[in-house]
């Protein structure tokens, strides 16, 4: 699977695990994407797929209720030729509001392709799951968001690239 991003675990059944994969860094593969596992590891389902060239970059739990899952995904691809320079249509941020069944992309105030969006980091307000940050990669608005309705809408609050820039 090569690189693994980020994975956690249900709060209250340890059994219950996501894991964000990007993949391997340098070409198309089918080992991207947002896996999760029931049983403690001993087998995994892909839950969350675009194509061969969109990983996993990020996998979080609404701290409120861990039904309600947001992952990030990040169309890239890395080569010595490219300089990270190559960011493709499909990134974004995505909800599941059912443990990872089914999965919403959140699109409403964000970037998107046309925009050359790329990738997305996000922080979920423990003490008030509806306030959410994201760092933004795009090359048009990219920058600091804000959503205050858990992920439904967003305001870009900050464009300083030095603190969302890679």
């Amino acid at each position: 699977m090569q690189q693994i991003a980020r994975v956690i675990i249900h709060p209250e059944d340890p059994n219950q695990v996501y894991v964000a994969a990007l993949g391997h860094p340098y070409g198309p593969n089918e080992t991207r994407g947002v896996y999760k596992t029931n049983d403690g590891g001993e087998t995994w389902d892909k839950v969350l797929y675009i194509d061969q060239k969109t990983g996993a970059t990020q996998v979080e739990f609404d701290p409120s209720d861990p039904n309600i899952v947001f992952a990030s995904l990040w169309d890239h691809r890395e080569g010595p030729w490219e300089n990270a320079a190559f960011s493709g249509p499909n990134s974004g941020l995505y909800r599941s509001k059912d443990g990872g069944s089914s999965w919403t992309p959140l699109t409403n105030g964000l970037p998107d392709a046309s925009d050359g969006l790329g990738r997305i980091g996000i922080g979920i307000a423990p003490s008030n799951p509806q306030i959410i940050y994201a760092t933004v990669d795009a090359k048009v608005r990219g920058g600091i968001y804000k959503s205050e309705d858990g992920g439904a809408s967003w305001k870009l609050i900050n464009t300083d690239y030095r603190l969302w820039g890679r």
